[in-house]
């Protein structure tokens, strides 16, 4: 079977998840791996046995030709990158956020439509078994009409002033905090679920907002980012989800409801366990089945199994075998509904979800 070779932008997250993942399937074959820093990513590289590397990630595109190029770099460069790589003959794999707005994500999903290439998202989330087991129940009804959705998230990232420097993650103008980072996935899960969303109120803020050492003020720098966020989605036929995060927290903790008209399904961060709740009734902790297990290894990053599990979908569709999901369709509508989030949140108002048509495709004759 031949192999898709494949170059990973970012040495963050495409080093620690995307690499090993990539380089343990059978249908990928990582050739090469760009990062802000070329010593450092030279030493990434021999770390994992990768042919090529560099700062140059257009060189590194234009050098290596793969067949794949999958963007895990700060969410400013995810458009010129994705452009870049669809322009270069390359299928895309793209980090969440999509893009720093919804018609950069557009631009995105019409480029790689208009040039016949695959273009995936990653909501490596939709793989976690227990959502996976609630998503079948529900579309079976075995809770009746789903009604209302419920995601809180507590997050010890920037609990306090040194916990976290100064980075992009904190910064507006490049695409970072919580919304985009862990709103994204939340907004895709609730949307598998109920549909687009259709209009959203918002609270997008910044509750601790002082990053680097704690000796003096002086030395810190001011978050412009978010790092905690409200909001309240509603959906066409009356049904609502709040999802509620914050990044200030002290702790980790995650909590996934999903309320029907019959029942309540409920899973954790882990991801691998759901519990059904009825009234009068003690909760019913349900069983994975066979098909909708993972097996992560111990004591790798969490994100690793799930990931493997997108890249099945991914090898599947780029043999022809089914479609690609999720797609850029997928993060078209997801970039719309956060970019709605802020809106409502400036104005102090609910905002419609406004999503871009596909361009028409281009005349020929």
């Amino acid at each position: 079977m031949a192999r898709h070779r494949v170059v990973i932008l970012g040495t963050g997250f495409g080093r620690s998840v995307q690499a090993p993942a990539f380089q343990r399937h059978a249908a990928f074959e990582l050739v090469g791996i760009a990062g802000s820093n070329a010593e450092r990513t030279a030493r990434a590289a021999a770390d994992l046995g990768i042919a090529h590397s560099g700062a140059d990630w257009r060189a590194l595109i234009a050098g290596v030709r793969p067949d794949l190029v999958s963007v895990a770099t700060p969410v400013d460069l995810h458009h010129p990158m994705a452009i870049e790589a669809l322009g270069a003959g390359a299928h895309l794999l793209c980090e969440k956020p999509t893009a720093m707005n919804r018609f950069q994500a557009a631009e995105i999903r019409d480029r790689a439509a208009a040039l016949g290439r695959i273009a995936a998202i990653n909501h490596e989330f939709r793989q976690f078994p227990a959502r996976r087991l609630a998503l079948r129940m529900v579309k079976s009804g075995a809770i009746g009409a789903p009604r209302r959705g419920e995601i809180l998230g507590r997050y010890a990232i920037w609990t306090t002033p040194a916990g976290r420097g100064m980075s992009w993650l904190s910064d507006r103008r490049r695409g970072g905090g919580i919304l985009g980072a862990l709103g994204s996935h939340h907004t895709d899960c609730l949307r598998t679920f109920f549909g687009e969303p259709e209009s959203v109120l918002a609270s997008v803020r910044v509750g601790q907002p002082w990053r680097g050492p704690t000796a003096t003020q002086a030395t810190r720098e001011r978050a412009t980012a978010d790092d905690a966020c409200t909001l309240e989605y509603t959906f066409a036929g009356g049904a609502s989800a709040l999802v509620d995060l914050d990044a200030a927290a002290p702790y980790r903790w995650e909590r996934f409801e999903i309320h029907g008209a019959e029942a309540s399904l409920r899973w954790d961060e882990s991801g691998y366990r759901l519990w059904r709740l009825a009234a009068g009734k003690e909760p019913e902790e349900l069983e994975i089945p066979k098909d909708l297990a993972l097996e992560p290894r111990a004591g790798e990053p969490a994100l690793i199994a799930p990931f493997g599990a997108l890249l099945d979908r991914l090898a599947a569709a780029l043999a022809g075998r089914q479609p690609m999901e999720p797609n850029f369709e997928d993060a078209v509508a997801v970039q719309s509904a956060l970019d709605a989030a802020r809106a409502s949140s400036d104005a102090g108002a609910r905002a419609a979800i406004e999503i871009p048509a596909p361009a028409a495709p281009a005349a020929t004759g």
